[in-house]
């Protein structure tokens, strides 16, 4: 490390300006989730183009954390907290100038890009500022609280602006926040880096980051288009560059993520663990925010707070979960944390259209207090498992592992849910008979596409044609919704049994 750790005196200040940074970026994942609905008005978006929207972000984040964290283990660390800052705010000022859904999403992307150099840089500094083992775990804790709290506040920022303002009010924020956390991360943030300066692993990080991309994009389309040339050649490329990655980093002489420590028990378990977490977290927050709103009428504001439960349960479990791990063990309390989260999710799975507020926002704690068990314990895991002079990589491995699994669980998840929702759709149509031809075909086609359009659609169709047009969409949604949120709640259960399978008793949690 260079420039020495934080003094005694604002080590905690520290925590707070990288805590504040990596709020910001974690808003993101979900801010604009609550506005999608209105994107698709707004902006006349389709399903695949607003699945695009929120995962361009995920995607550019994921695909270039592995790079951003080497350069920050060669190049200093707090250098690429501010290259990311600089990069998040500019994506986000393109963001809110954006006329339609193609120009928003290759905003997003920027900003994803900006988001993969901060997030690795906060936790790397973080394992530098704080040296004292038990100090260093309280504050792994509080990181991973905020990120967790931001993914669960997201909706709730977002239903705020969007009471009051447009939609480009949620990417106006960030340069305000982005400029206070910039002076603040010069003024109290020290530098630290690698002292032995390693080589950069160039193709490495090109193969993984093109190879992620091409996956995802496989990954959103064929629910769409099927199989196709495109998605043919999205597959066949994401298998190819995947593959030639793991190659390379068998061989080469300073990988970018040494395959060696996907041999120790410890990291291989706590990093898939982090993946499943948040393959169905933010499987489950593209589509709620959906139903809230389309389905059971909430405006975006009442939706968000509707998530707050889920927020305060995830920020109380996430501060007592290294009390629990010390008194309990590591091994029992991710297990029970995988537990809980997975009963929340599948409880999701068994929503209905007149489900009350309250049943919906009960669940959203109960996740809360899962996900506060798991992401503590997890992240400390990740960090413990790797060398110090190269927390910069182990930081970006743990951080690319989550967000790729938050990717595929809005891919997969939502390709789940598309695919169940126009099939009842289909049938609803084929069992109205002669009476589906009061309704337009062009209503008929919206049907077909999302929620969202039918809504549209029905505002167009006599009363009551468009009560029981809306009746029989909003069921298929839901349906739909169930199918992919129980798909989620299988895969963390897994994550439950890997915890229980390959979690050792206790992690010695932030050694020096």
């Amino acid at each position: 490390m260079t420039g020495g750790s934080a003094s005694s005196s604002n080590r905690w200040a520290v925590l707070a300006v990288l805590s504040g940074a990596l709020a910001v970026i974690s808003l993101d994942n979900t801010i604009v989730n609550v506005a999608l609905p209105t994107l698709q008005e707004d902006l006349d978006a389709t399903t695949s183009q607003l699945q695009w929207v929120v995962d361009a972000y995920s995607v550019m984040f994921a695909g270039c954390l592995l790079l951003a964290g080497s350069l920050g283990d060669r190049f200093g660390r707090r250098r690429m907290l501010l290259i990311g800052l600089v990069i998040f705010a500019l994506g986000s000022v393109g963001a809110a100038l954006s006329t339609n859904a193609d120009m928003l999403t290759a905003w997003r992307a920027v900003m994803g890009v900006g988001g993969a150099f901060i997030m690795p840089s906060t936790l790397s500094l973080l394992v530098h500022v704080f040296r004292e083992r038990t100090e260093r775990a309280q504050a792994i804790g509080i990181w991973a609280a905020v990120a967790g709290l931001g993914v669960a506040l997201g909706p709730i920022v977002g239903g705020v602006l969007l009471e009051q303002f447009s939609w480009h009010a949620i990417f106006w924020v960030n340069p305000v926040l982005v400029t206070i956390g910039f002076i603040a991360a010069v003024i109290l943030v020290p530098e630290s880096k690698d002292p032995s300066r390693p080589r950069l692993d160039l193709p490495g990080a090109a193969l993984s980051a093109f190879g992620l991309i091409l996956l995802v994009v496989t990954i959103i389309e064929i629910p769409d288009e099927g199989i196709t040339l495109l998605t043919s050649s999205t597959a066949i490329g994401a298998v190819v560059l995947l593959g030639a990655f793991v190659w390379w980093e068998g061989r080469a002489p300073r990988p970018i993520l040494p395959l060696s420590l996907f041999k120790e028990r410890l990291f291989s378990a706590a990093v898939v663990t982090v993946g499943l977490v948040y393959f169905g977290l933010m499987g489950a927050m593209f589509f709620l925010p959906q139903f809230l709103q389309l389905v059971q009428g909430l405006s975006p504001l009442e939706s968000g707070f509707a998530v707050l439960p889920g927020a305060l349960g995830l920020l109380v479990a996430s501060v007592a979960s290294p009390r629990l791990a010390e008194r309990f063990g590591t091994r029992i309390i991710v297990v029970i944390g995988m537990a809980v989260a997975t009963a929340g999710i599948g409880s999701f799975s068994l929503l209905s259209v007149g489900s009350s507020l309250l049943v919906v926002s009960g669940t959203f704690a109960v996740v809360g207090l899962g996900l506060g068990m798991v992401l503590p314990q997890a992240t400390n895991a990740v960090i413990a498992s790797v060398p110090e002079e190269r927390s910069g990589m182990g930081s970006a491995v743990n951080d690319a592992v989550g967000e790729l699994g938050g990717s595929l669980g809005v891919a997969i998840l939502g390709a789940a849910m598309a695919v169940t929702y126009r099939l009842h759709v289909e049938d609803a149509i084929t069992a109205a008979g002669a009476a589906a031809k009061a309704v337009p075909a062009e209503a008929l086609d919206a049907a077909r596409e999302s929620l969202a359009a039918a809504s549209l659609a029905a505002g167009r169709l006599p009363d009551g044609v468009a009560e029981q047009f809306r009746a029989v969409t909003s069921q298929a949604f839901t349906s739909g919704m169930g199918w992919a949120l129980l798909l989620g709640s299988v895969v963390m259960g897994a994550g439950a049994v890997l915890a229980w399978l390959r979690f050792p008793e206790r992690v010695d949690r932030a050694e020096e």
